[in-house]
């Protein structure tokens, strides 16, 4: 269709100057020629199938339809033809600007033809050229504007320091260099590639741009249907947006500017600037943006994507939707109209929000729960990055709800209050006291985790991010606790008393057995005897020299911790509990001694961190690696889902997987691993697993005999003030300990994050067992 505004012509153009006499195969021509490279010449470029020796000559016609004639050289004449033409078969182009025109066909007897103007075109072409009015796209009909061809389009990503100056003044039609060539895909990248660096240069004062820089125009067409504008380049969409979610304004008498974030090819964009060509088209494209705006209402300006939601308006079905994120909301709109579906407020202290980058849930009282899964990943990594997201994902770990889906998918917000567990969503409403719960069952997978709770009126799975349903279990186990009798309390302490061994033993030796598990390949839990051996083949080897260096620095400052920070943290949570009781009274003298006696008891770390040292220090001696091309792991990040904190902050998680895994990509290294260095590997490795396989059962040992006394005799002593306490503040209290003991317990039977698949009970488990298979030849027996 032509575009509103837009002319046609009604038969050939005159060309400026003399023309090549039509050959008679020209007769089969049919529609009107809106391009014959007679009028302005052309340099061909990859074609196949046609004669060596022969001339070429392109007509397009607004059948569409394109035509090669080819002279033939030395044997006959041949009329290619492809009519009707569709794009991406046939893709005609408007680059540099729109200043020149290209053309890439196939045709259906297996020739191929590419060729670019080798002059700018003339104003004269370009009117010419809005003959084809969009044909070469099949839907063109049904579209309310579409760009005569593709056109050039100059993307303004983010923080792009010439954007504004661009915006205001479009840049001029650049003539091509003499020796350009034919546009390809690949050229089209090395041009965007040297754009972006020159912007990238000036912005950091790196001078001139190398030029082989992936930025800079594209091609593609404008088309506006359904309230909708579309940027499609060879059969693909790559930019799709709601145009009540944009401004569209004049940039030039031929270019139009469009401002709007969007997500093109994984970099962020604030806006285009589209090169019509000609002016019938600027003033067709501006009027038709303006009357298929749809603004129904008073809409957010920011970055939109399309995703895939279920839980809007209350239905649990799966659609398409675009999702908004603004600087203080997040709103879905539907993809073929202009009202806003949901809208998030993302300073509301009453949002909650679980999940990863890629699929998320968000909820608050008055809108959700909802799931959210992104196309785009990098839209998924900054809707999970903003500062907002993270503080609703810090609030939903604290203490829920807790937004979630059930095994089919459903979105659900889960809740643990007055001694009943809510689960609500789209056609769920399900309420069970816990006192009937009969069983909760946690289990981690290697993506996200499920808890089953099974009650009188059959099973719920509930299904989320490791830390949400290990944070969801230990509610229901708090909430379950709480409902014992306060004369138990003294019971409660005891047994929290019983579970602090696997508490101090994972704490303070987990993540050596986790960087373990990760130089084994990720073993599971029987295979920690295993010992860790040199690869053969020097892509193993590096990998383990990657994942043993990294891990071990991360080793040193975690001990550096326990002995540090530790004492302290257990003290002010032994604090906690007595909190409702003191009433503000400073803590009594016993429980400040006991941060001392922590520290004497803590003293088998400190001959690990000795012997990780030194093991750390003989690995870089043998490192002759580059230190800067090895992966570095963000191991306290490891554990962090969208920004949750960690329940406890000394739960350093070893991100010994994460290097294992990064390295493990096959990224190009620069160096190999020599034969001595080799050697020394050998040698570091065999000292790791007698650290692992010997040492550290034995510390272990040590360091929980050590603590057995001072943690009864604080269980205790905390019994007795509980005790004394006025019947009001036994029911904070009650909660706290509840809480304590739901935590030991939950705690053990999860990994640390979904990365690490061992359980914190099962490195235990395996410490207390290596602990006893260690031998002792020197010793008489008696």
């Amino acid at each position: 269709m032509v575009p509103t505004g837009a002319v046609a012509p009604a038969g050939p153009v005159a060309p400026a100057g003399p023309v090549a006499p039509i050959p008679a195969p020209y007769a089969q021509v049919r529609g009107r020629v809106v391009f014959d490279s007679a009028w302005c010449a052309l340099r061909e470029g990859r074609t196949s199938g046609f004669s060596m020796m022969g001339m070429r000559q392109l007509l397009l016609t607004d059948l569409p339809a394109v035509y090669v004639h080819d002279t033939g050289g030395l044997s006959s004449a041949v009329l290619s033809a492809l009519e009707p033409a569709f794009d991406p078969a046939a893709t005609v182009e408007l680059v540099e600007g729109s200043t020149r025109l290209a053309v890439d066909v196939a045709f259906p007897d297996g020739r191929t033809y590419q060729a670019t103007t080798i002059t700018p075109l003339p104003p004269e072409l370009h009117t010419a050229l809005t003959g084809l009015a969009g044909r070469l796209l099949s839907d063109a009909p049904t579209a309310a504007f579409v760009s005569p061809c593709a056109m050039s389009v100059t993307p303004h990503y983010e923080r792009d320091p010439t954007e504004d100056v661009t915006v205001r003044n479009p840049p001029a039609p650049v003539p091509p260099p003499p020796a350009a060539g034919p546009l390809t895909a690949a050229t089209v990248k090395g041009a965007a590639a040297r754009v972006a660096a020159a912007a990238r240069a000036t912005a950091t004062g790196g001078g001139q741009a190398p030029a082989d820089d992936p930025d800079g125009d594209l091609t593609a067409y404008a088309v506006i249907k359904d309230g909708r504008l579309e940027l499609r380049s060879r059969g693909r969409a790559i930019i799709d947006w709601p145009l009540n979610r944009v401004v569209v304004e004049q940039a030039s008498a031929t270019s139009a500017h469009v401002r709007g974030g969007a997500v093109l090819d994984g970099r962020f964009l604030t806006g285009v600037t589209l090169h019509l060509a000609a002016p019938p088209v600027l003033a067709a494209f501006l009027a038709v943006a303006q009357a298929e705006r749809r603004e129904a209402e008073t809409t957010t300006m920011g970055t939109s994507a399309p995703v895939w939601a279920s839980g809007l308006s209350g239905d649990a079905a799966r659609g398409r939707a675009d999702c908004v994120l603004g600087d203080t909301v997040l709103e879905l709109q539907p993809r073929d109209g202009a009202t806003t579906l949901t809208r998030f407020d993302l300073t509301d202290s009453r949002l909650r929000m679980a999940g990863s980058a890629q699929r998320f849930v968000i909820f608050d009282p008055e809108h959700g729960p909802v799931v959210v899964e992104s196309d785009s990943e990098a839209f998924g990594a900054r809707v999970a990055a903003h500062p907002g997201v993270r503080a609703a994902a810090e609030r939903t770990l604290a203490g829920g709800p807790y937004p979630a889906e059930l095994a089919d998918g459903g979105p659900v917000a889960c809740a643990v209050a007055a001694g009943t567990l809510r689960v609500k969503g789209p056609g769920a409403d399900l309420r069970v006291p816990l006192a009937r719960i009969r069983s909760v069952e946690g289990v981690a997978g290697e993506a996200r985790a499920s808890l089953r709770v099974a009650g009188p009126d059959g099973d719920v799975t509930i299904v989320g991010q490791l830390e949400l349903v290990r944070a969801l279990h230990t509610d229901v186990a708090a909430g379950n606790y709480a409902t014992e009798d306060p004369r138990h309390l003294a019971d409660m302490l005891r047994a929290a008393a019983g579970l602090e061994d696997d508490y101090f033993l994972y704490t303070i030796f987990g993540p050596f057995y986790e960087l373990h598990a990760a130089l084994l390949g990720d073993a599971a839990a029987g295979g920690l005897a295993a010992r860790v051996e040199l690869p053969a083949d020097d892509e193993g080897r590096l990998r383990t020299a990657a994942a043993l260096s990294e891990g071990l620095d991360e080793l040193r400052r975690h001990l550096d911790q326990v002995g540090s920070v530790l004492p302290a943290f257990i003290r002010h949570r032994d604090g906690l509990l007595l909190a409702p009781v003191t009433e503000g009274r400073p803590e009594p003298e016993w429980l400040k001694a006991q941060e001392a006696r922590l520290r004497a008891a803590f003293a088998p770390a400190q001959r690990a961190a000795a012997e990780t040292g030194a093991l750390s220090a003989q690995v870089q001696r043998l490192m002759d690696l580059d230190p800067s091309a090895l992966p570095k792991a963000n191991y306290a990040g490891a554990a962090v889902a969208l920004g949750a904190a960690l329940l406890n902050p000394v739960f350093l998680v070893s991100g010994a997987t994460q290097a294992f895994n990064q390295y493990n990509q096959r990224a190009q290294r620069s160096a190999l691993m020599s034969t001595q260095a080799a050697s020394g590997w050998a040698s570091a490795l065999d000292r790791w697993n007698t650290l692992v396989g010997s040492t550290l059962p034995v510390l272990g040992y040590v360091l929980t005999e050590n603590l057995f006394a001072p943690r009864w005799e604080t269980a205790r002593r905390l019994a007795e003030e509980l005790r004394r306490a006025a019947p009001t503040a036994r029911g904070p209290s009650m909660g706290g300990v509840a809480r304590r003991l739901a935590q030991l317990d939950v705690m053990r039977r999860y990994p640390a994050t979904s990365g690490i698949r061992l359980t914190r009970g099962e490195i235990t488990h395996h410490l207390r067992v290596a602990r006893d298979s260690v031998s002792t030849p020197r010793f008489v027996d008696f």
